[in-house]
């Protein structure tokens, strides 16, 4: 009996290490492809997440190359990544078409605690018989005496005429310097306070143009941006064409999207029509 299970423990375990039969060339086949297609699906969806990460932060370009290699990795959903990258495209020329417009100014910073109150704004220009007794009489603390404190120019206090100060020889031991004396000694003028000044984005103003046709070109970071400015008298019409260096061109017409056609033939007629402001 003992005989009998060494033999079957014997069997049990060289079963174990008998080794598998090599797959065929089939099988093998269809296992890389499997393993493929599970390798595909998981850089599909990191792909994809980086690129829903990218455009969360604003970050376009990175977005927008993110879901153009995710292309590769999923054919089923081609037309939706695609129809993502363009609409990216068309986003970021967009935005780089009206960047061109704004030009930075350097203006005075505004200081919030000399600003005029409403209070103030209110009672300028008015006097003493403009104000109802119901507006006097709704304030609490003197409001006429403060009124009119602010209308009548101030009062100039009356000089008081310095005592006689004794002289005193230098060498004499009476000889001091008195306080007086110091105060009416000419003081040394305060520096003038540097003007606070801010650069500020402003909308650039196309009145100031001249009449005609006014072209100029752009370069930024992804995209170049040739603008034409057409002046006649009050009207301006500002044509744009936005290329991206991925490839890829996008026309507007004040800010709006037109087709290639039509904006080359309004630009073509009016560089006819202003041919001394392509010299």
């Amino acid at each position: 009996m003992r005989q009998y299970f060494s033999i079957c423990i014997f069997l049990c375990l060289s079963f174990g290490l008998v080794a598998q039969p090599p797959l065929s060339k089939k099988d093998q086949q269809k296992k890389a492809e499997f393993e493929a297609l599970i390798e595909r699906e998981q850089r599909y969806e990191e792909t994809l997440q980086s690129a829903d990460a990218a455009f969360e932060k604003k970050q376009y370009v990175v977005a927008r190359m993110a879901y153009q290699e995710a292309i590769q990795y999923n054919a089923e959903q081609e037309q939706w990544l695609i129809s993502k990258v363009n609409d990216l495209d068309i986003l970021m020329a967009r935005t780089a078409a009206r960047s061109v417009d704004s030009i930075m100014v350097v203006v005075p910073k505004l200081d919030a605690a000399k600003l005029p109150t409403a209070a103030s704004k209110q009672m300028e220009g008015r006097t003493m018989d403009d104000v109802s007794p119901e507006v006097v009489g709704a304030n609490e603390v003197d409001s006429a005496q403060v009124i009119a404190e602010a209308i009548e120019p101030p009062r100039e206090a009356p000089k008081e005429t310095p005592p006689p100060v004794a002289k005193a020889e230098p060498n004499s031991p009476n000889h001091t310097v008195s306080a007086r004396n110091i105060e009416l000694q000419p003081k040394a003028k305060p520096s003038p306070t540097p003007e606070r000044v801010e650069k500020k984005m402003v909308k650039e103003d196309f009145k100031t143009f001249d009449n005609g046709v006014t072209e100029e070109t752009f370069t930024l970071d992804n995209s170049t941006v040739l603008r034409v400015v057409v002046k006649e008298g009050i009207d301006v019409i500002v044509f744009k064409r936005v290329k991206h260096k991925w490839g890829g061109e996008f026309f507007f017409l004040d800010d709006q999207d037109v087709t290639r056609r039509y904006w080359e033939e309004q630009v073509r007629m009016y560089r006819e029509k202003y041919p001394s402001d392509q010299e």
